[in-house]
């Protein structure tokens, strides 16, 4: 099994729990889920040869956070 769902306790008013898919060989989080339901399918996925056998490269998780408005900067270019 390269994959689990590990429950973690949070504090917030909607949710007691958000349910970590994470993967057995490297412990990296592969991705959270508000319900149990949802991160128990995903890991039948992952285990069922939906993603890289256990060993997910770390740039593939990693998040791209945009430091501008590229499609507001291109309108003003246009608009020039």
């Amino acid at each position: 099994m390269n994959y689990y769902v590990l429950p973690i306790q949070i504090e917030n008013e909607e949710y007691d729990f958000i349910w970590c898919v994470m993967e057995s060989k490297t412990d990296q989080l592969i991705r959270a889920f508000e319900f149990e339901d949802e991160a128990l399918e995903y890991e039948e996925f992952l285990n069922d040869g939906g993603a890289f056998d256990g060993f997910t490269p770390s740039f593939v998780l990693r998040e791209v956070v945009m430091q501008r408005d590229v499609n507001s900067e291109f309108r003003d270019y246009l608009a020039e």
